[in-house]
């Protein structure tokens, strides 16, 4: 009968302690996570707990038989391989500024990686030694971390590290069409309010390359800017080009829009006796863009123009917007690039 009654009590007991003991010692209370003096020294990266480690390693392990980009340096001439996640995290680095949202970097980051995926597979049908080149000296394309230290200087571990986390979240995506392909995942600064057409810049339709709203874009610093020319000036430039169009007497007369996209893009100007493209006068004059009006007052010809870049795909600063709105990484590619899908890299 007693050893009965101590039985009874050793079962209470053991059960109060899981009711109420083990709750206790495994709960974790929601809350902000505060990195360590420690965390901070290392780039403020939290202490993997091993078993995660292991899982961490398993899965990049498993990516190891991705095929590392070369890139071709502008500067030096030579072709560096860069392996997949080191080149995301250099290209996020370069082509977006670390002040921006997370998920626009996250955006940024998607783009990149499936504009050099898409670069590397044509490289590979074209025969040519390398995938795409770059000019890391002088922060174009992708740069390394030792780069980023020389110019972040004492904000370095503050921008490498957001630069980098967001890397690291989203470095095995890319964005693929309807047959599973990567896109030509363009990007551009700012657009004029509205994206435009890839028919229209690179002359080749691209059913996830069309026009989109982007009004978050006259906010930008620089959406417009001017630019003069004195008429000997502008004269000097347009006899550059090739045929070499017949200027009058008449500076006034020299230039005429003729066409815009819809997206308020010039598409075909004239220029004395000939005709070019939007795109040919912007690269000519070297305009921010070719969605630009001119005036002229008998002596200067002031160029005005609206955002920064051919204006296809996604808008850097028009993510950056987005994402300060609410919207996630996968929203904002899905925005931009219509119809396309986000995937993980097989």
């Amino acid at each position: 009968m007693r050893g009965r009654i101590i039985w009874i009590v050793l079962e209470t007991l053991c059960l109060m302690f899981c009711l109420i003991v083990l709750p206790v010692l495994f709960h974790r209370e929601e809350q902000d996570y505060t990195p360590s003096e420690m965390e901070q020294s290392q780039q403020m990266q939290p202490v993997i707990p091993e078993e995660e480690k292991e899982e961490t390693e398993q899965q990049e392990a498993e990516q190891t038989d991705w095929e590392p980009f070369r890139i071709l340096n502008r500067t030096t001439g030579e072709i560096e391989t860069v392996p997949v996640k080191e080149y995301v995290t250099g290209a996020l680095c370069s082509e977006m500024p670390a002040t921006f949202d997370s998920e626009a970097l996250k955006a940024q980051a998607v783009s990149a990686h499936t504009w050099a995926l898409y670069c590397q597979q044509a490289a590979k049908q074209s025969g040519q030694a390398y995938d795409f080149s770059a000019d890391p000296q002088n922060w174009q394309g992708y740069v390394t971390e030792e780069q980023a230290k020389e110019r972040f200087g004492d904000y370095f571990s503050e921008y490498w590290t957001k630069i980098s986390r967001a890397a690291e979240e989203v470095w095995q995506e890319i964005m693929v069409d309807s047959q599973n392909q990567p896109i030509v995942a363009a990007y551009h600064a700012i657009s004029s309010g509205t994206t435009e057409s890839a028919e229209n810049v690179w002359g080749n339709e691209l059913s996830y390359l069309v026009p989109v709203d982007s009004s978050g874009d006259i906010h930008a610093q620089g959406y417009q800017k001017t630019v003069t020319y004195s008429k000997d000036e502008l004269k000097k430039l347009l006899e550059t080009y090739q045929p070499t169009p017949n200027l009058s007497q008449e500076p006034s007369e020299w230039l005429s829009i003729l066409e815009r996209s819809g997206s308020g893009y010039v598409t075909l100007i004239r220029v004395g006796d000939a005709q070019m493209s939007g795109i040919e006068f912007r690269e000519l004059l070297g305009l921010r863009s070719s969605d630009f009006d001119f005036s002229f007052d008998g002596e200067t010809f002031t160029f005005t123009t609206t955002g920064y870049g051919h204006g296809v795909g996604l808008s850097q600063y028009g993510a950056d917007y987005l994402a300060r709105q609410g919207k996630t990484y996968q929203e904002i590619l899905e925005h931009y690039y219509s119809g396309a899908t986000l995937v993980e890299r097989v």
